[in-house]
């Protein structure tokens, strides 16, 4: 195994195998779910995963590492080498991503998620979008709230066969816009016990384009937000889904352009559709990005929903609309 000058193992190195066979534990199982369910984790979040039943931190690092390097048959996790070109990549968490091997090891089990279509889009925008919906299943119980997935909503019997039954099921079309088709980066919902439920489009803006263009058929996120208001108006998400509210979640990269949006949707949304958006930001993710030190649980009281001219944090209990 490569190690530098103090003994230590080179988290850059390639995967060497050290033991002859890994027998995997429940522990081990919740780790590829949850990777599997969001994507690409960093280890301080595949710990919050499996901390009531792993011994400890330093465990669970020893582990992944006996993951990474595999046995005799290959390796089970993999280190996505992106996460390896950034200025603090020697000092941040390492990101683990499934293996072919344990998306095998999870379909055997019957536990692989269903609808989780290919992804094709840079790592960092994968990352950073595991990232924001880990963390919101992770923190909601700490709130009294229940975080309901992709996977849930979309094997509910409200869920239309037709739509499970498509290549991408969270790709939905458009009536009254120009592009015919929409597909949100994540989808979510929220339980607020006594209350409701409400449901969310996840959409991560790295700030990599411009909010409009002249040409809307270019990729803009104002071409998105047309798209998202076509949806609304026509609740298409409720024929699509089967969801009986949508919501539309973004985050960012910086507070200016958190307040730029939020600007945009303000003046081209019909009064009653505004409050349906919310906008934060996370700076971990920008020009010169790093893995979050800790768990986003801020994303529970600084999203903004534009409702009536003021703002409400996204854990906020208040009425659920129905449509």
């Amino acid at each position: 195994m490569a190690t530098d000058t103090l003994k230590r193992r080179l988290r850059f190195a390639p995967p060497t195998a050290v033991v002859r066979r890994v027998v995997l534990t429940e522990a081990d199982y919740l780790i590829f779910e949850a990777i599997n369910r969001h994507g690409p984790l960093p280890t301080h979040y595949l710990y919050e995963f499996t901390k009531h039943i792993r011994r400890d931190y330093t465990h669970l690092q020893n582990r992944l590492t006996e993951f990474y390097n595999g046995d005799a048959h290959g390796p089970w996790l993999i280190r996505p080498p992106q996460q390896f070109a950034g200025f603090e990549a020697r000092y941040q968490h390492v990101v683990y991503d499934l293996a072919p091997r344990a998306k095998v090891a999870l379909a055997e089990r019957g536990t692989i998620a269903c609808f989780s279509p290919k992804r094709s889009d840079p790592f960092l925008h994968r990352l950073m979008q595991a990232c924001v919906v880990a963390s919101l299943e992770i923190s909601a119980p700490a709130k009294g709230l229940r975080y309901i997935s992709r996977e849930e909503i979309l094997a509910h019997p409200k869920c239309p066969q037709a739509t499970r039954d498509t290549q991408n099921p969270l790709a939905i079309s458009l009536i009254g816009a120009e592009q015919k088709v929409l597909i949100p980066d994540d989808l979510f919902g929220i339980e607020y016990p006594g209350i409701g439920f409400r449901f969310f489009a996840l959409e991560i803006d790295r700030n990599t384009e411009s909010i409009e263009r002249r040409n809307l058929r270019q990729s803009a996120f104002g071409a998105k937000v047309a798209g998202y208001l076509d949806i609304l108006r026509n609740q298409t998400y409720r024929s699509h889904w089967g969801v009986p509210n949508l919501h539309i979640l973004t985050v960012t990269t910086n507070r200016t352009h958190e307040r730029n949006i939020i600007d945009y949707i303000k003046n081209r949304a019909d009064p009653k559709y505004v409050g349906r958006f919310a906008v934060a930001s996370e700076s971990s993710f920008g020009a010169t990005w790093r893995v979050p030190n800790m768990v986003l649980t801020k994303l529970w009281s600084e999203p903004l929903i534009a409702t009536n001219g003021l703002m409400r944090p996204l854990a906020r209990r208040a009425s659920i609309p129905s449509a």
